[in-house]
């Protein structure tokens, strides 16, 4: 299994723990870190999430969040094509970092790219075949197999 975290489920671990939501979403992106410590599943990163982190104000988040990323088994360059793809997804609302980590979680073949923004899964829903990766909440993830 093969999986990209953006940098709103990266940074959840940090976020105020208090409410019940984003301490299972934290939970849950602590869980997939695990699993690609051990092996279990492939961790995917990016250029286009290395900058986006670079734009943290706070130096010492930037460092914890890019030390989960050390256990990323594959990396995502800047490539046109990626940019162009990015472009393309405009067509579904899907702009900016939520464009470029798709595009990028498609290159690497990735099977879900998790997120913990509410937005990006709904416009991703909307996009449907339109896109070749499942956005899922972490707290989602895995998704429950269909009962025969």
């Amino acid at each position: 299994m093969r999986l990209f975290l953006d940098t709103c489920s990266l940074n959840r671990p940090w976020d105020d723990q208090t409410q019940v939501r984003i301490h299972l979403e934290a939970e849950s992106v602590l869980h997939v870190i695990d699993q690609a410590r051990q092996g279990t599943v492939e961790l995917v990163s990016s250029d286009y999430l290395l900058e986006e982190i670079a734009a943290n104000p706070d130096p010492l988040r930037q460092e914890e969040v890019i030390h989960l990323l050390t256990h990323a088994r594959l990396h995502v360059s800047h490539k046109l094509a990626l940019a162009e793809r990015a472009e393309a997804l405009a067509a579904w609302s899907l702009q900016g970092y939520d464009a470029l980590h798709i595009a990028a979680a498609e290159t690497a073949a990735c099977d879900f790219l998790l997120t913990t923004d509410d937005k990006f899964i709904r416009r991703a829903a909307r996009a449907g075949d339109a896109i070749r990766v499942k956005v899922l909440n972490p707290f989602d993830y895995p998704p429950s197999s269909p009962t025969a």
